[in-house]
């Protein structure tokens, strides 16, 4: 009896614990979303979560590594669901499907894709939140690359991880032309998302396809075509 009293008390506390570390998330988004990063105090965030300044604290040192902790559970939860639907799919579309659900969720919390781009680069302390989200994202997909060179698809001279690396870096280049135009949707007079993933993978294919190249991307291809005939 004593030992299963202990046991529910721990499990009380946890369970206390992740409640309140889930209340200050919860209010660090409203908060960052309504008012902005700059002008959101952790005060305001503690007082709206309904806890002490102490357990904030305990929780997250700063308002970066609050920042940090929506990001973790915003874009990793929606990471982790597009990498289980994977269609099977040649590459390509396999990381739309991935980069659309990203997409997705940044068209619905359209501030906070606002905060994320200008703050996370730059926050104070601990990126283990980011770098935990970014790993897994470049784990996962280095797996699909894999498997598209397994196929036949991809050169197989590429280096998986390298590529979804790149591939990232697109979406984050993306982001950034996206979010610096102020629109709510992406510019369509700027290349999508799909026509910059096929502009870098069209060069990886193991056996490029007589392709005819969107308008946009036409011309670049023409150039690389004239420059590798020199």
């Amino acid at each position: 009896m004593a030992a299963a009293g202990i046991v529910e008390v721990v499990g009380r506390a946890e369970r206390n614990k992740r409640d309140k570390r889930a209340r200050l998330i919860a209010a660090a988004r409203e908060l960052f979303r309504i008012k902005g990063f700059e002008q959101t105090t952790t005060s305001e965030i503690a007082e709206r979560a309904d806890v002490g300044k102490g357990t904030l604290f305990f929780h997250a040192r700063s308002k970066d590594e609050l920042l940090v902790m929506v990001f973790q559970e915003d874009m990793g939860r929606t990471i982790n669901r597009a990498f289980a639907t994977v269609p099977k799919a040649p590459l390509l579309d396999q990381a739309m499907h991935v980069f659309e659900a990203m997409l997705r969720q940044d068209r619905r919390e359209l501030e906070l894709a606002r905060i994320f781009v200008k703050e996370l680069a730059f926050v104070k302390g601990d990126h283990h939140g980011i770098d935990g989200v970014t790993e897994k994202f470049f784990s996962r997909m280095s797996v699909l690359i894999e498997r598209a060179q397994h196929r036949g698809e991809i050169k197989a001279s590429v280096d998986p991880w390298m590529l979804a690396y790149n591939l990232f870096a697109l979406h984050f280049s993306f982001l950034v032309v996206w979010l610096g135009t102020g629109l709510r949707t992406p510019d369509p007079s700027k290349p999508s998302m799909r026509q910059m993933l096929e502009l870098q993978l069209l060069g990886l294919l193991e056996s490029p396809p007589e392709v005819r190249p969107s308008s946009r991307n036409a011309r670049l291809l023409e150039v690389t075509k004239w420059q590798a005939s020199k």
